[in-house]
Order: structure tokens, then C-alpha cells, then sequence
């Protein structure tokens, strides 16, 4: 029996109810397809690097410095390999190579010259052809022998090659970077070579070779995406005209016959573009895939269509609501936004089946519709609304966090629950009305005496084993904590929200088995004039200290260093490698400079203050090729590296510094490497400017370093807030304490298995224990709420018993419901998807577990303390 205030409250709603439920519908598709209308046409996605990089200090100076340089630049790495496993270096091959490459050229100078920079085989043999013997032609080339003796005087050998720095450093990279590992060249070349060029074979042979495009970057960031799409599909022309089926039909298979060539694309920008593509697909078929699981659920629980349907399309608006509030302010969405809808139709179910289940409860002792939802709105509205509150709080302590998409993701999910929540109470209890309002009330209490046999025995147990499971609980934890620390690692790549199974990503897997050097990547150096000064001053002791600098460099972890002939210099440039570099070509050039080369080190002699300033001007007029990889003149490497005021005076410097970095550890220690030598170099003996250290590898630190802070602030406001909130509504702080225990303990549990199951902490599962608390909290409010309510009548155990018959069946049922809809997510073809679905299915279930297992044993010892207290 309910209170007069109770069965008064009840009949007022019922009231509004029986008025108010067609308004409240028509209110409901209007809002539907108010927010529907932002989502036609669906915005499109956007993710890359650069979206999740957070805001840092020094943004505002190196935008200064690269709006004088241009973004750095975009490597795209292209695998080229032959169908039948046959050697790219035979000259059919190379031929074939050089057609492609001219093609494809052509094309992107028509779209925005799009490359700018490239090294690629058969452009350096042509660009050797056009040093040492001009009008000839690769194509031309009727043997290996004709190439070498074109290229090559007569009398080199191999060993005269090592004693060439230039020539030494280009066969080092090419070697570790450009050519298979299986490369095979001494005993071929070089054993033609040093044997007076008499006998055998010289042709060299590999199984595959990497070319190297460098992207215009002033084409924005989306627009190239696409259009390096286009180029990966233009690729694939040629490779259908190449093919046996494209041409004549009469390819060779040997290493003699035409080259059926194969083309394998991968960089950021391809990353990127197949990761947006993907992700709508992906989104709409996670929520066809959550939502039937939802229908499968709901028919088992309820038996019958209403009790399907109608939580169905209330969460199908609130889907349609958040998405669409979210189109409205945002022009395009982060692959996050996908883990969005899962999270909003697992807590909604919980609302509406805890709603339905009283609904059916009170239907069946003859009340109305009207009534009956009344009845169950007085009675789970309060935990309901706490359970959202608080949700909503653990949500929203992601805009704390310094990544940009984690921000709005936060946003995203607390008004998703808000719309869940709505709908659930609302426009579920509208629909129930108005179809059910004639309808006769049913008059069964279907297994009520079989939950109540269960619920004792549930009770029984519980009583027994107290001890045991506090016990347990406390080495779990405590075991959870210890692993979680010794294994738990943050990581972060663009990779991980690509299926395995992937053409792009059968690339990248090619690349890093076929190559000494791969996943390389530039970071960058940037300098200006120290506070207070107008120009960087390049007197002797800057040029001692970039020696001292570039020495550091080359010492620096994962810095690039080709080594398969003698031991290489790094790859860096900057304006020290340009000057050594040009010196070393013409001394006569470092004379006039009142700079030589010793080593690797530039030597002052009879130098001036301004005379490298000087040097570096007349480079700049010079269009003769300054680099043998890309062909890039000297003026260009002098515009890559220094720009100049009006008075021909230093103002902004940039190094570019190469790094191997295959994987988040390895780009952390570049990135911490590259700034460590920034900082040696730096003070009254170092380089006298500002310098910023930038690149995606630092920015992958940056976000690997945003991650770590977001998964702790929003876990530590989380949990402030969530029993700040229980405590104000509570007003005592045990039940509080309580409540939120379980929360807590459930996600150190969590943390625990994640660590067991190999997982670690990426761009999604980083919000495990805030999403923890948001959506463990709600079962413990229920708990807390049931037995608060029923206390009084009855012994502890007895109002425990009922919590279990009743909102323990409940909680069962929506846990359940969620744990299928998130495990939908871990048929995504995206790992990092797979991952937060598993992670969030197990937040679920040890919540649930925690909940009705752990906190009935601490609301039933805080009921005998209470009562010990009162005595």
C-alpha cells in the first residue's frame, strides 16, 4: 500500500499523464525530426592525428615559424613489388617502373601539384643517367652492364664507392630503406665491377622497392585525403594495364620478360581516409547489430510487442536527438562518436526495463495505464534521476581532458543519457497510455513465488559466506591493482581503428618485413631570435654549436642513420647538412664562406659574423641539383631550412630530423630524444635562439601524455562528484560511501582484467573507469534505493531478499541487455572498437556482480551499526 502523499503524487502524474500523453508524443516527433533534419546528409567523419594532438604552449610560436616554412611534410610510402615475386632492379622492371612514375606524375601535377618531392628508384638512375651521360635514357637501357657503364668510369669498383661520402650515404639509404632485405648486389655488380667488368651478370636483384612521394601541404588536410585516394586508385589503373588480363596477355614470368608491377599505398593521409570511410558503415551496422540484440532482450523480458516496441523507438529518438544536437554544432564527427550510441541504448534499456517491470507490476493488481506508470514513476523516479545525475557528472568530467575529441565525446555521452532518460520516462509512459488506455488490466504475477524461492536462497548464501566475500573481494582488488601497474600501457596509432585484414593495412605489415628502415617519419627543430632580439645571430659560436648540436643528432635514439656501407651520416637537414654538404662539393664555395669541412663538423677560418647568412643567399640562387635522392636543387634545401628578414638577417631556422618509429615506444623515445637534445643545446654554450621541438612523433606524445592525464582527472572527478551528489541527496555519508564503493571497486577490477587479457589503455578504454562509474552507479543506486524503501518494515536480510526479488531481476535483465549490446562492438572490424566493447561488457557485468553481491553485505553491516548505535 502506498502513503496518502505517495498515492496522491501517483494520481497527480496519472492525471497529466492521461492529458498530456498525445502532447508529449507530438512534442517527441517533433523534436526527432527537428534534430533528424542535421543528420541529412550525415556528417561525415574526420580523424587523424592532428584532431586528437592537444593545445600547447608553444602552438602560437611554431605556427609563426612554419607559416614560413609550410607543415611539415607528408611522406606517402608506396611498396612496389612484382605478381609473380621477380626482381624489381631487372631492367623490364625498372622500364616499367620509370612509365608508371612519369604517369602518375602527370596526374598529380593536373590535381594541385600534388607531389612535390619524391625518391624513387628509377628517378635516381635517370637523374644518374642525366649527371654522367646526358640524352640518355632509362628507357633507352637494354642491360645492367649499359647502365653501369653510362653511370660508373671506367676502373671504379665497389671499394672506390665506400671512399665517396656522397656516394657512400646514398647507397646506405638506399640499401636499408629503398630495397628488400633479399637485395643482392655483391655478388652480382660488385663482383662485375671489381672484376674488370669482364664476365657474369651485374644485374642487382631484390624483391621489392619503396618509393617515397612527399605531398603538397598547402592542400588542406581533408581535400588531400582524398585525393591521395585517388592517386591509390590511379595506381591501380596501371596495375589493371600491366596486368596479363589489361594487356596483350603475353607478360613473362621471368626475370627477363615485361614486369607485372603491384602497387601498396600507406601514410597518415591513407590512414585517415580509409578510417572515415569505414567508420559510417561501421556505425550503422554496430546499431542495427546493438538494437536487434536490444529486440532479442526485450522479447525474452517482456513477452510481448509494447513492451518491445515502445522502448525501441523512444531510444531510436533519443539516438536520432543526440546525433543530431551533435550535427548541429559540429560540421563533422571523430571516430569516437561511434562507441556513442551503444553507451546511450545500454543505459536507456536500463531505465526503460526497471519502468516496465513496475509497470507490468502494477498493471497486474488492476491499475490503469495511466496509474500504473504514475506508480512507477513515484517509485523509480528518484534512483532513476540520482542514477542519472551522476552519470551525466562522470560523463562530463571529460572535458577536462586536453584532447579535443575526448572532450566532445564526454559532451556527447552525458546528452545522450539525458535524451536516453527523457524518452524512457516520458514518451515510453506516453506510449503505453495512449495504445493501452482501453485496454483491460492484466491480473497475473507470472514466477512471483519461483523469484522469491530464488531470492532467498540468494540471501541465504549471502549470509553465509560474508566474511569469505569480503575476503575475496580485497584480494581481487588488490591482485587487480598489482597487475594493472606491471602491465597496463598507453598507446596510440591510427592503426588501431583499422581491421587487420586490410589492403592498407597488408602494407604497412609488408613494409615492416621488408625493410631495415621503416616507419619513418620526420620531427622537427624550429628556432627564432631569443626574446628581446630581432634576428639569430650566426657568429663562430653558432656555428660551434650547431656542430655540437648535430653531433648530439646523430647519437639521439631512433634517429635514422643508414649503416649497410661504413657508418653513415644521420638523416637530418638543416642548415648545417646544406653547408657541410655544399663545402664538401666545392671547398673553393667554404673558403669564400670563411667556412671548411672537417669530418662531419664545420671549421671556422677567417669567418665572419653574417658569412653562413651569405653562403646560405648564394645557395639560395642556385637551381643545380642539391640532393641525389630527390632532386631537389640547392635553392630549395636553403628555403626548407632558414628564411631571411629584409635585411638578408636570420629569422626562423628548421630542422628536419628523420626517426624510425614503429611503434608508440619507440616514437615516445624519439620524441623525448630529439627534445633532450634540444635542451643540451640550448643556455649561454648552445644555440643562441628559441627552439620548439614539433612533428607527429611529438604529437603522438602529446596525445599518449593527454590520455594518461584525461584517464585520471576524469576518474578523480568522477568519483568527487558522483558522492558529493549521493551525499547531498543521501544527506548521510554512509549510504553514499556505500553506494559508490562498488563503483570504485568495479573498476580497479576492471583496470585488473584488462591487464590479464593483454589489453591496454588506448584513445577509448582510457575512459573505462570514468565509464565505470557512469554506468555502474546506476546499479547501485537501485540496490540502495529498493532497500532504503523497504527497511523499515522489514528485517535487513528480509528487505535485502526483496531488493533481489524485485530490482535484482531488473537489474539482471537491463545488465544483461547491455552486455549483448556491448558486445556487438567486438564483431567491429576496428580493434580499438573491439576493445571498449569488451572492456565495457566487463564494466557491466562486475558492476552488476559488485552490486548485488558486495553491497547488501555493507548496507546490511551499516543497518546493524545504525541499530547498535541506537541502543
Amino acid at each position: 500500500m502506498q502513503s496518502g502523499e505517495a498515492g496522491s503524487r501517483a494520481s497527480n502524474i496519472a492525471v497529466f499523464l492521461e492529458r498530456g500523453s498525445i502532447p508529449i508524443l507530438f512534442t517527441a516527433l517533433v523534436l526527432t525530426a527537428f534534430f533528424g533534419m542535421f543528420l541529412f546528409p550525415l556528417p561525415s567523419f574526420q580523424t587523424d592525428l592532428e584532431a586528437f594532438a592537444p593545445e600547447g604552449p608553444n602552438d602560437e610560436a611554431e605556427q609563426r615559424i612554419e607559416a614560413e616554412f609550410g607543415d611539415e611534410r607528408r611522406p606517402l610510402f608506396i611498396h612496389v613489388q612484382r605478381s609473380d615475386g621477380g626482381n624489381v632492379l631487372s631492367i623490364e622492371s625498372l622500364q616499367e617502373q620509370q612509365r608508371d612514375l612519369d604517369s602518375i606524375l602527370e596526374w598529380a601535377e593536373l590535381r594541385s601539384h600534388l607531389v612535390e618531392e619524391l625518391i624513387a628508384a628509377p628517378d635516381i638512375i635517370q637523374r644518374g643517367l642525366d649527371e654522367s651521360a646526358p640524352g640518355s635514357n632509362l628507357q633507352n637501357a637494354t642491360t645492367w652492364e649499359q647502365l653501369l657503364n653510362d653511370t660508373v668510369e671506367e676502373g671504379t669498383t665497389c671499394i672506390d664507392g665506400v671512399a665517396d661520402e656522397d656516394l657512400a650515404t646514398l647507397a646506405s639509404f638506399g640499401r636499408d630503406a629503398l630495397l628488400h632485405k633479399d637485395l643482392k648486389f655483391e655478388t652480382t655488380t660488385c663482383a662485375w665491377l671489381d672484376g674488370n667488368r669482364t664476365g657474369g651478370d651485374p644485374t642487382p636483384s631484390a624483391s621489392s622497392t619503396l618509393w617515397v612521394f612527399y605531398l603538397n601541404t598547402d592542400i588542406a588536410d581533408d581535400q588531400r585525403q582524398v585525393m591521395v585516394n585517388f592517386l591509390r586508385n590511379e595506381f591501380k589503373t596501371l596495375e589493371a594495364a600491366s596486368s596479363p588480363e589489361g594487356s596483350d596477355g603475353n607478360t613473362a614470368g621471368d626475370a627477363g620478360g615485361a614486369a607485372e608491377l603491384q602497387y601498396g599505398l600507406i601514410s597518415n593521409d591513407v590512414l585517415s581516409h580509409d578510417i572515415n570511410e569505414g567508420t559510417i558503415d561501421n556505425l550503422v551496422w554496430l546499431i542495427g547489430g546493438a538494437l536487434s540484440v536490444v529486440i532479442i532482450i526485450l522479447a525474452i523480458a517482456f513477452r510481448s510487442v509494447r513492451g518491445v516496441a515502445f522502448p525501441l523507438v523512444a531510444l531510436s529518438m533519443a539516438l536520432v536527438w543526440t546525433y543530431g544536437g551533435l550535427a548541429a554544432f559540429r560540421s563533422s564527427f571523430s571516430v569516437l562518436h561511434v562507441a556513442v550510441a551503444p553507451v546511450v541504448l545500454g543505459l536507456g534499456i536500463d531505465y526503460s526495463i526497471h519502468l516496465q517491470r513496475a509497470y507490468d507490476r502494477f498493471r497486474s493488481k488492476g491499475d490503469s495505464a495511466a496509474l500504473a506508470w504514475a506508480r512507477s514513476l513515484d517509485v523509480l523516479v528518484m534512483p532513476i534521476a540520482l542514477a542519472v545525475v551522476t552519470t551525466v557528472a562522470a560523463f562530463i568530467s571529460n572535458v577536462v581532458s586536453p584532447l579535443p575529441p575526448v572532450q566532445v565525446f564526454g559532451l556527447a555521452l552525458a546528452f545522450g543519457v539525458i535524451c536516453a532518460f527523457i524518452t524512457s520516462t516520458l514518451v515510453v509512459g506516453a506510449m503505453h497510455v495512449v495504445m493501452e488506455k482501453s485496454s483491460r488490466p492484466r491480473a497475473t504475477q507470472e514466477g512471483w513465488e519461483r523469484l522469491q524461492r530464488m531470492a532467498k536462497e540468494v540471501v541465504i548464501t549471502q549470509r553465509r559466506t560474508q566474511v569469505f566475500a569480503l575476503i575475496f573481494v580485497v584480494m581481487l582488488t588488490v591482485g587487480s591493482v598489482i597487475m594493472a601497474a606491471s602491465k597496463l600501457e598507453t598507446e596510440f596509432d591510427l592503426t588501431d581503428f583499422l581491421a587487420d585484414d586490410m589492403e592498407v593495412m597488408q602494407v604497412r605489415e609488408d613494409l615492416f618485413s621488408s625493410y631495415s628502415a621503416t616507419g619513418w617519419r620526420p620531427i622537427y627543430i624550429l628556432m627564432e631570435p631569443l626574446e628581446g632580439q630581432q634576428t639569430i645571430v650566426d657568429d663562430s659560436d653558432f656555428i660551434e654549436a650547431l656542430n655540437q648540436m648535430n653531433a648530439r643528432l646523430a647519437l639521439a635514439p631512433h634517429v635514422i642513420t643508414p649503416s649497410a656501407v661504413g657508418e653513415g651520416d644521420p638523416m637530418v637537414e638543416s642548415i648545417h647538412a646544406v653547408l657541410h654538404d655544399a663545402i664538401a662539393q666545392d671547398p673553393d664555395f667554404g673558403v669564400s664562406s670563411g667556412l671548411r669541412v672537417v669530418g662531419n663538423d664545420l671549421v671556422t677560418d677567417d669567418y665572419q659574423t653574417g658569412d653562413a647568412a651569405a653562403a646560405l643567399l648564394v645557395l639560395s640562387d642556385n637551381q643545380s641539383t642539391g640532393d641525389l635522392l630527390t632532386g631537389a636543387t640547392w635553392a630549395d634545401r636553403v628555403a626548407g631550412v632558414v628564411a631571411f628578414d629584409q635585411q638578408n638577417s636570420i629569422i626562423y631556422l628548421r630542422i628536419e630530423v628523420m626517426v624510425q618509429a614503429s611503434s608508440n615506444s619507440e616514437s615516445i623515445a624519439a620524441a623525448e630524444g630529439i627534445e633532450s637534445v634540444v635542451t643540451h643545446s640550448s643556455g649561454p654554450y648552445g644555440v643562441a635562439a628559441s627552439m620548439f621541438v614539433t612533428g607527429d612523433s611529438v604529437k603522438v606524445n602529446k596525445v599518449l601524455q593527454g590520455l594518461t592525464t584525461s584517464q585520471l582527472e576524469s576518474t578523480v572527478i568522477s568519483l568527487v562528484v558522483s558522492t558529493l551528489v549521493l551525499l547531498v541527496l543521501t544527506r548521510r555519508i554512509g549510504p553514499a560511501i556505500i553506494v559508490v564503493t562498488p563503483v570504485a571497486v568495479a573498476a580497479v577490477w576492471v583496470v585488473g582484467a584488462m591487464a590479464l587479457l593483454n589489453l591496454n589503455w588506448n584513445v577509448l578504454t582510457v575512459m573505462v573507469t570514468a565509464l565505470t562509474i557512469g554506468l555502474g552507479i546506476d546499479y547501485s543506486i537501485h540496490v540502495w534505493q529498493r532497500f532504503e524503501s523497504t527497511k523499515n518494515g522489514l528485517d535487513s536480510w528480509e528487505s535485502i531478499k526483496e531488493m533481489h526479488t524485485t530490482t535484482g531481476v531488473a537489474l539482471v535483465l537491463s545488465a544483461l541487455t547491455t552486455i549483448c549490446g556491448f558486445l556487438v562492438l567486438r564483431l567491429s572490424p576496428m580493434p580499438v572498437i573491439q576493445d571498449f566493447g569488451i572492456v565495457t561488457a566487463l564494466t557491466v557485468f562486475f558492476s552488476l556482480i559488485l552490486a548485488l553481491g558486495l553491497m547488501p553485505i555493507l548496507l546490511a553491516a551499516d543497518t546493524a551499526m545504525e541499530a547498535n548505535g541506537e541502543e
